[in-house]
């Protein structure tokens, strides 16, 4: 079905909004039903997907700030729909095709793969924070930014980063293993996780993104709900609206947003879907360019300058926005999309039900794994995996090297632990 037949049904907006939302609770219910929890990726992904493919539309529309034909609107809200029910129904079934595959990763990657506490000697932390410090300082110099990390971090983060993104993803990756480390090293109690947290948030805050500095209530809320004690399910819900209310607050202190209606317009990933949508007549089908030109996600600029700022769900923004890459360099902005975006330019609705399954599939096998082993090597590949939207561990990796690099600091665990004399007294913290 395409836009144009879709185009000729007449439905209102609101029910259409109302009946994917109703899909999205559902399938949240049924998959925390499944695991016993609402601490699961479903849940965590839903409440992404139902602020941004259900909430922000409904505001839009009813602030009259939707400049879009209803019927791609219309169409958009069945795609997002569609996705959603992909997504939850892949949860749901037994089928995990990547599960193995992902299983046989840290199996043969002992005895580097850091697989519990007992790896994680005092002077590898030690040394895990020093690199940090390294990195953050490469950071500085490197994006010709120097101070302003510290004193105007997200004006540094969007106009600066680039060149540079290579330290940023260092800095946020050795951080967030840093974090990890401690936890298992030290996280036995939840006052304890707790101040962790607000420690390892606030030297998040100097890398200037929401997404890096709000990561770290989640992983440790998965962390003491999986390995110290669960969390209550009004807890969770709390601690859920409490985070959207910090996503808005952070928009006002770090000045991406005036007012709250600002801040509200910060989640416009179904408007640019739905415009992408109103003007796919003339852009076509591209059968695999698109997915294949996100490759160049993983090119780090610094290494290769003539990198594009079109590519993936930016090329679509392009399409509609001529003049986009003169504008990114300049501001540092690049708007975002829902993920079944690039699905649909590919291969239409076939796509978006594909985009889903791969997705799925990737963080089932990652999230189950963790729940089998719950040890240090399944959390972090459930960090990296298993989400979907917003935390990564190593962001901007391709997963080969993201694990080369944690093999690596594994080794560096694996070899300080062995040189430590008298041993380490883990075991009596």
């Amino acid at each position: 079905m395409d836009l144009q037949v879709w185009g000729d049904r007449k439905m209102n907006t609101t029910t259409l909004l109302a009946i994917h939302g109703t899909v999205v609770v559902s399938l949240v219910l049924l998959a925390s039903r499944k695991y016993k929890t609402l601490l699961n990726p479903v849940s965590f992904f839903g409440a992404y997907f139902f602020v941004a493919s259900v909430l922000s539309p409904f505001l839009f529309l009813q602030l009259r700030l939707l400049t879009i034909s209803k019927g791609a609107i219309d169409y958009a809200i069945v795609l997002s729909a569609l996705y959603f029910a992909t997504f939850g129904a892949a949860y749901l079934f037994k089928l995990s095709p990547l599960r193995l595959p992902l299983e046989a990763v840290p199996k043969v990657s002992r005895p580097f793969a850091i697989a519990d506490r007992s790896d994680l000697s005092l002077p590898g932390i030690g040394l895990l924070a020093v690199q940090f410090v390294v990195f953050y300082v490469a950071l500085m110099v490197a994006s010709g930014a120097g101070l302003m990390w510290l004193s105007d971090t997200r004006k540094a983060y969007q106009f600066h980063r680039g060149g540079a993104g290579v330290w940023w993803s260092l800095c946020q990756a050795t951080l967030m293993l840093l974090f990890l480390a401690t936890l298992f090293r030290w996280g036995n109690k939840r006052r304890t996780i707790f101040l962790q947290t607000v420690l390892f948030s606030i030297l998040a805050f100097f890398l200037g993104s929401k997404a890096s500095m709000l990561s770290y209530p989640v992983v440790a809320a998965f962390y003491t709900h999986f390995r110290v004690r669960r969390i209550r399910t009004t807890a969770v819900l709390l601690g859920s609206t409490l985070l959207l209310f910090l996503v808005l607050a952070l928009q006002l202190v770090q000045r991406t947003a005036a007012t709250l209606a600002d801040a509200l317009q910060y989640f416009d990933y179904f408007s640019y879907s739905a415009r992408f949508i109103e003007r796919f007549p003339n852009f076509r089908f591209r059968y695999g360019q698109v997915v294949a030109s996100d490759l160049w996600y993983y090119v780090p600029r610094a290494l290769y300058p003539e990198k594009p700022y079109a590519y993936g769900p930016n090329l679509l923004i392009a399409f509609m926005n001529p003049g986009f890459e003169r504008i990114v360099r300049h501001t540092g902005f690049t708007p975002g999309m829902l993920p079944w975006s690039v699905g649909y330019a590919d291969f239409g609705v076939l796509g978006v039900v594909g985009a889903a399954l791969v997705t799925a599939w990737i963080s089932k096998a990652a999230f189950e794994y963790f729940l089998k082993n719950r040890d240090f090597v399944s959390f972090v590949l459930m960090i990296q995996l298993g989400f979907v939207y917003y935390i990564e561990l190593f962001p901007n990796a391709p997963f080969p090297i993201f694990w080369i690099w944690f093999l690596l600091e594994g080794a560096i665990f694996w070899i300080l632990g062995g040189l430590q004399v008298g041993g380490d007294p883990v075991d009596a913290c």
